[in-house]
């Protein structure tokens, strides 16, 4: 692949929704529990097992395609939740304020109107004390002047008051927006899984118990560990490295960030929040949070990010070799680097 321009890029904290983000649960076989169920429709006893198989495999990539797109999703939701909750507090704060600053004006028209429901001049004639008067008429001078600044305050209160309900409004629309984004990515997910599924119970007997035992002897070899790996170049990167390393075998699920399954960007997330780095549950957002190397310069712990669409990730071991979690069926795995196409490589 090409060297790449190195490109840094900064991502705002990630904060925590409301509601509370769970995997995406779908009642998906896995590898085990796709053997022989009688009553299914079976296949043209001629039909090539490895068409299937290659289907199937084309299903699950699009399937992973609209899990990523649910993850993005699901961090966007989040960012939004974060930033309606804060111009919600300021609205409510704007309010009280607004509330004590009319008060006050309220206050100040009372008094400017007891005092001065007469022309000045005239009531300074009728005044048996001038001097009083005067004095009197200075103070409301100042209330007149007080109570401008008030007015004045009170504009600005509700100015932005008016301003944060709008954007509340504006927020909160793509917060549903958002919502129903992620149902349909939900819906897509079900869909290919059910597609795949289908391709498989239309097998016949032999060719499923073919398929189970191919799938098994992929999943044994990739879960192998390559021999003579390099040392990864810091602490914090063999720390992501040796967890990522700690969790082949262990079961694909959509929207899984451990600790008994995961998905892909669920892994390099969690691999690299043991060494104490943040990052989004998202592959294609991961791809822009840090800085971009080229191929050549690939170290352990980089990531690997797949496809066009960015939705693959898988975090870099040494060797030409990755760690990731490819679909459902699979578990975590080894893989050679170069075995999907690769759009770019970030380092964390």
């Amino acid at each position: 692949m090409a060297s790449h321009k190195t490109v840094t890029t900064h991502r705002a904290s990630k904060k925590t929704i409301t509601a509370p983000r769970t995997a995406v649960t779908l009642a998906t076989a896995t590898v085990g529990s796709i053997a022989l169920v009688p009553g299914l429709a079976h296949a043209d006893p001629t039909a090539n097992l490895n068409d299937v198989k290659n289907q199937v495999n084309s299903l699950h990539q699009q399937a992973e395609q609209a899990s990523e797109a649910y993850d993005q999703a699901a961090t966007n939701l989040a960012s939004l939740q974060h930033k309606v909750d804060q111009i919600q507090a300021r609205i409510t704060a704007e309010q009280t304020q607004l509330t004590t600053a009319q008060s006050s004006l309220g206050s100040l028209a009372a008094a400017s109107y007891r005092a001065g429901g007469v022309d000045s001049s005239l009531e300074l004639m009728l005044s048996a004390s001038p001097d009083s008067f005067l004095q009197q008429a200075t103070a409301m001078t100042e209330v007149s002047s007080h109570s401008a600044d008030s007015m004045k305050t009170a504009q600005e209160i509700k100015r932005q008051l008016d301003q944060d309900k709008a954007e509340a409004s504006s927020d909160l629309q793509q917060l549903q927006k958002t919502r129903d984004q992620m149902a349909a990515n939900k819906a897509a997910i079900d869909a290919k899984e059910k597609q795949a599924q289908a391709l498989l119970d239309s097998l016949t007997p032999t060719q499923r118990t073919q398929y189970v035992q191919q799938q098994s002897q992929q999943n044994q070899k990739a879960q192998t560990p390559p021999t003579g790996l390099p040392t990864a170049p810091n602490a914090r990167a063999a720390i992501a490295v040796a967890f990522a390393e700690a969790q082949v075998g262990k079961p694909y699920v959509y929207g899984a960030a451990g600790p008994r399954s995961f998905d892909c960007s669920g892994l390099t997330m969690a691999a690299w929040a043991a060494a104490g780095v943040s990052m989004a549950h998202s592959s294609s957002s991961q791809a822009y949070e840090f800085p971009q190397v080229s191929e050549s310069n690939a170290q352990p712990g980089d990531l690997f990010i797949y496809y066009g669409s960015l939705h693959h990730v898988g975090i870099y071991v040494g060797h030409g070799e990755v760690v990731h979690a490819p679909y459902p069926g699979t578990t975590v795995q080894y893989a050679p680097a170069n075995s999907m196409p690769v759009a770019m490589i970030v380092r964390p």
